[in-house]
């Protein structure tokens, strides 16, 4: 019977390690797509950079560095009109802010007239009686 033992506790061992080897496959096999992932993008960015590049020796040198000249002061154009815009949207909430504490103001008072005259003098209410 001990032979019997020997070959199961034999058995288990073996099995054991096949699960072991099993999850270091399944760990190397991840890692080997990670790494085919990897080269793929860095073969797009590759042929990218060759067909810009191509596209950059196509053209002068002077070429390129006016249209980015003309480029920057496209940019600095928008800056400053951003800039200006911003001024002015400034200046028009506070205009508009004034206006609305005018109104306010204004509707306040005409509240009060209205509330005064809808409430009539208490001598006026006896002259209205002492005529009936």
């Amino acid at each position: 019977m001990s032979v019997l033992q020997q070959v199961l506790t034999d058995a288990r061992k073996l099995a054991t390690r096949l699960r072991d080897h099993d999850s270091s496959a399944d760990t190397l096999l991840s890692q080997a797509q990670g790494m085919f992932k990897q080269v793929e993008s860095m073969k797009e960015y590759c042929e990218e950079m060759n067909e810009l590049n191509e596209a950059a020796n196509n053209r002068p040198r002077s070429a390129l560095i006016h249209s980015i000249q003309q480029e920057n002061r496209h940019i600095r154009q928008l800056q400053q009109e951003n800039k200006e815009l911003r001024v002015a949207l400034e200046e028009h909430q506070n205009v508009m802010e004034l206006i609305m504490s005018k109104y306010r103001q204004q509707v306040a008072k005409l509240v009060s007239v209205n509330s005064k005259q809808s409430q009539p003098n208490t001598q006026d209410q006896a002259k209205v009686s002492s005529f009936k």
